[in-house]
């Protein structure tokens, strides 16, 4: 039998209110006070409630970046403060966009743009197997199968 778990309704919304303030949840579960993050993301998996709030959190942890974002864009007056700006910048464009892909994450285009004609390519294949088969001197496929 595991360890009794220490999970209360406070515990989750403190979690829940650092991630909110863009704390990531690593640095969240090295206080000795908290869990640790697999134990978080199990909460997160089988307590009912807590899942939501940890999503609406990271949402809010996401649009936290965004304004870190801006702020930081702010910052750069010059050649080498805009080189540190962008590199912290790029940093916190990737994590957003793997807390909220939606939202943050590259947009993929699937849309197919060729039509393509499989009667005519599966004509074209038969024929070449009765070309085949009769240049061998095979008898020709029974076409009522």
């Amino acid at each position: 039998m595991g360890r009794p778990s220490i999970y209360s309704p406070e515990l989750a919304e403190a979690i829940c209110a650092r991630l909110e303030a863009g704390e990531p949840l690593a640095a969240i579960c090295r206080d000795d006070a908290m869990p640790g993050v697999r134990t978080v993301l199990r909460w997160a998996d089988e307590i009912e409630g807590f899942g939501d709030e940890y999503t609406r959190a990271r949402n809010a942890q996401a649009e936290h970046l965004d304004a870190e974002i801006d702020r930081i864009a702010a910052t750069a007056t010059d050649k080498d403060s805009a080189a540190a700006a962008r590199v912290q910048i790029q940093a916190l464009i990737w994590r957003a966009s793997k807390q909220a892909p939606a939202k943050y994450g590259e947009r993929v285009d699937l849309r197919v743009d060729h039509s393509f004609d499989l009667a005519a390519v599966i004509d074209r294949r038969r024929q070449q197997v009765f070309e085949g088969n009769e240049r061998l001197g095979l008898p020709e496929p029974d076409s009522e199968k």
